[in-house]
């Protein structure tokens, strides 16, 4: 038993976690067996492996009307359940025990999802709603006129007008060790009931059905005409009782009627070996029934293989270009505009460039500041102006591609279900959990670069005085600039003049005062020029490439992140290979098990 047990439990694991998302044909029926799978799984074949000796189970379900309730009371000699002509009646199933068998139905060994309700008072009549909640208590009564051993349970109608009544009856009878099938000589042929029989058959329960309000003239030819129609459908096994219509005594049936039947479920329950032959036949017939329906949701799930690789190709579709474009714009001077611009020309309208870069008094430094006018510095720093900039445009390139995947998801056959069923996975992440941390250590990465390169201009010229600030935001600047404002810079080769060194005449038109008179509005050149004057042209040079990089890869790992996040919401067709592969091995396990 234990071996079988851990099989069954690997396959209900394996059942559980098995993709059936998309909205493939026919994918509905497969939901639904699926949920039925695992509502026996949890409510029946666990339960009863884990506790084969527990009493039995015997559940009374029929169509609307078929005398149910009335044929349990008159089985108790009691009224534990309401019985009425309002149908369906939205009541709660009840379950009668001995009162020695309480703790085994007291406890969520099994219908672990139905809360106990322990009111012997028969339930009053309620109003018929079509669409009233799914019902989610048991009402247990104990009763010492039941014999141990076995307890009764008054189910909802199959065919209830109330759809979540329908779906609890069938749920209470895969929960059965026993199905006793209440139906009418009016009735007996419908199509609802045979169904449910037929599916009983096919998966081995322990069967008995009841022929309710016999007109007693016909009672022999009916007899004769069912037990025909259940050997046909392969249930000659099952046992067979009829109750002829009479008047009620009291409310309950005449006791000879019922006597056949009261009397075969007291020795199921009274005799150990009659109870566990039950027990043991719907619980082999329920373990046989689990590998085929198994290879159902795993053909199933297989179906759907070229749905998520089609899903796959249009997200990838979508974010490859857009990290390309994004990327692109970190770099090709996009952020040189709007406030980045209106920052940087207020920082060098100042107009003392040149002494907030060490006191540089050269021709060129000169042509800086004489050119621009005066302005109020900015509270904030142009860097931060910068890394803000930075960071809404890459924020934007993501949202905007994960908005695009979603349109394009929304168009696709099966995109609407797995947005239904999956959308609270898609919401785009808020601008600072993104980038609030990348940006940052972008932005001290440069900075630890430029203090270090100054600390070495301090050491060899303890005489400079240099703004820090002043220095970081123009690196930051020149980093985000133009790749024409870098070109247009043509520095002496390994040129390593320090601020405050006197030009030399003779290298005067073609060095570093060869710079354009004609640059564009907002270029970094001559800003530029300065601060490699200060620090070296090709320290200038090394710590731009690294920003840019390090600024390029920060960004890249951001889009790919949400690309990988969103793409967490697919299943990869490979992976559901593997689900599937692992849900056809545990349902041989089963059947080596059994």
């Amino acid at each position: 038993m234990p071996k079988r047990l851990a099989a069954v439990e690997r396959l209900r694991t394996q059942v559980a976690t098995l993709p059936l998302t998309l909205d493939v044909e026919g994918v509905a029926d497969v939901r639904r067996e699926r949920e039925d799978l695992l509502s026996q799984l949890d409510d029946y074949i666990l339960p009863r492996l884990q506790r084969p000796d527990a009493p039995a189970l015997a559940v009374i379900g029929g169509s609307t009307g078929a005398g149910k309730s009335t044929l349990t009371n008159s089985i108790v000699g009691r009224e534990v359940t309401r019985s009425g002509v309002l149908r369906p009646t939205t009541r709660s199933p009840v379950l009668v025990h001995h009162p020695i068998d309480s703790g085994a139905f007291l406890s969520q060994r099994i219908l672990p999802r139905l809360t106990r309700v322990t009111s012997e008072a028969p339930e009053p009549v309620q109003p018929i709603d079509p669409n009233a909640p799914r019902i989610t208590g048991l009402r247990l009564v104990p009763y010492d006129g039941l014999a141990p051993g076995l307890a009764l349970l008054d189910a909802p109608d199959i065919d209830s007008l109330v759809e979540t009544n329908r779906d609890l009856a069938v749920q209470l009878l895969q929960a059965a060790d026993l199905w006793v099938f209440v139906t009418t000589a009016a009735r007996y042929a419908d199509a609802t009931p045979w169904k449910m029989l037929r599916q009983a058959a096919e998966r081995g329960a322990a069967i008995a059905v009841v022929l309710d309000r016999v007109p007693p003239e016909s009672l022999q030819e009916l007899r004769i005409h069912l037990a025909t129609k259940l050997r046909d459908q392969g249930l000659g096994g099952a046992a067979l009782f009829t109750v002829p219509e009479s008047p009620l005594e009291n409310g309950f049936l005449p006791p000879a009627s019922v006597k056949p039947l009261r009397d075969w479920l007291r020795r199921i329950a009274g005799d150990a070996r009659s109870r566990s032959v039950v027990i043991e036949r719907t619980l082999k017939g329920a373990l046989r029934s689990l590998p085929p329906r198994a290879r159902l949701l795993a053909k199933a799930a297989a179906a759907q293989a070229d749905g998520w690789s089609q899903l796959w190709e249009e997200t990838d579709g979508v974010f490859i270009p857009a990290r390309s474009r994004m990327l692109e714009g970190l770099t090709d001077g996009s952020l040189m505009s709007g406030q980045v611009l209106s920052h940087w020309q207020e920082f060098i309208a100042r107009g003392d460039l040149a002494s907030r870069l060490g006191g540089v008094t050269t021709t060129r430094t000169q042509r800086i500041g004489a050119a621009l006018s005066q302005a109020e510095e900015s509270e904030e720093s142009l860097a931060a102006t910068i890394c803000e900039a930075v960071s809404a445009s890459v924020h934007h390139s993501v949202r905007t591609a994960m908005e695009q995947v979603v349109v394009t998801w929304r168009k696709h056959p099966y995109g609407v279900g797995l947005l239904t069923a999956r959308g609270h996975q898609v919401t785009p992440t808020d601008r600072e959990n993104l980038l609030g941390r990348p940006v940052d250590e972008w932005r001290r990465g440069v900075t630890e670069q430029v203090t270090e390169a100054l600390n070495k201009v301090r050491q060899e010229r303890p005489d400079v005085s240099v703004d820090e600030q002043t220095v970081v935001d123009v690196m930051f600047t020149v980093t985000v600039a133009p790749d024409h404002d870098a070109t247009s810079v043509s520095s002496p080769a390994g040129g390593t003049g320090a601020v405050g060194e006197q030009a030399d005449p003779s290298t005067e038109g073609t060095g570093p005062a060869a710079e354009p008179e004609d640059v564009p509005a907002g270029s970094t050149v001559g800003a530029r020029l300065a601060v490699e004057e200060l620090l070296g042209a090709e320290t200038v040079r090394a710590i731009v490439d690294a920003a840019r990089a390090d600024l390029l890869e920060r960004a890249g790992s951001v889009m790919e992140n949400e690309r990988l996040r969103l793409e967490r919401v697919l299943e990869s067709p490979e992976g559901l290979g593997l689900r599937v592969g692992g849900l056809l091995d545990a349902a041989s396990a089963v059947n080596i098990a059994e």
